[in-house]
């Protein structure tokens, strides 16, 4: 009898120890699958949903303090067909830079100030509390470390001319419609004012500028309608 007693008792135990084990095996609470972490908008989602953008400024974007990072401006035109293939797209290309600037200088115009910090003009900020892009969301620049310059009309044309020649060139597309377009997309950051230092040089009057990358290439053919395309700068990406 005692006998079983023992038997049974060191049976017992054994159980729940094997059970105990199994449950510490998997406990409560614990994931099973692993978080993927966000990735950044790649570019061919970029290119995806590049047509329904409308035009204008878009994608303002502030460092973690509120300051001025990126933006990007677009603009689509017509292309001429009455000029060629390549001839179009090349007018259609110069009047869409315009256009940018144009809606670029308007946007700053309205809704922003520029900013200086140890005597440069070095950012901007938007003032009051209306400001916003293209597609109607709010935009609030701020940088405590930089005051608004105030200057004469003339002097903020110069200032205003000189941030646009920071602008570079993200991306372009030519659409494969019956009425081709071509669209542009360019792109203003806090690192190309600084890397050009054109806006400090308006103000002391000195003549300062860089030429917008890519041109373009040109080629020998020249049919009735230019040929779909689309060309994205790898850059593109710090910007969306």
């Amino acid at each position: 009898m005692k006998k079983s007693l023992i038997l049974f008792t060191l049976t017992a135990s054994i159980a729940f120890c094997c059970h105990a084990q199994s449950n510490e095996k998997v406990p409560l609470g614990d994931p099973k699958e692993e978080k993927v972490p966000l990735q950044e908008p790649k570019l061919d989602e970029f290119q995806k949903d590049f047509g329904s953008l409308p035009d204008g400024v878009l994608k303002v974007k502030t460092n973690p303090d509120g300051s001025f990072k990126s933006l990007i401006v677009k603009a689509t035109v017509e292309i001429d067909e009455a000029l060629g293939a390549q001839k179009g797209k090349r007018a259609a290309r110069k009047d869409a830079e315009i256009q940018c600037k144009r809606s670029l200088s308007q946007w700053l115009k309205e809704y922003c100030v520029f900013a200086e910090a140890q005597g440069k003009v070095t950012t901007i900020i938007t003032k009051g509390e209306s400001a916003k892009d293209a597609a109607g969301n709010k935009v609030t620049i701020r940088n405590q470390e930089a005051k608004e310059v105030k200057t004469t009309t003339e002097g903020y044309a110069s200032v205003s001319s000189a941030v646009l020649k920071g602008l570079i060139i993200l991306h372009s597309e030519v659409t494969s419609d019956k009425s081709p377009e071509y669209a542009l997309v360019l792109g203003l950051s806090q690192q190309s004012i600084a890397q050009a230092g054109l806006a400090g040089d308006a103000l002391s009057g000195k003549n300062g500028g860089v030429a917008n990358p890519g041109s373009g290439n040109k080629s020998a053919s020249d049919g009735d309608l230019p040929a779909p395309e689309k060309k994205t700068n790898p850059e593109a990406k710090d910007f969306l």
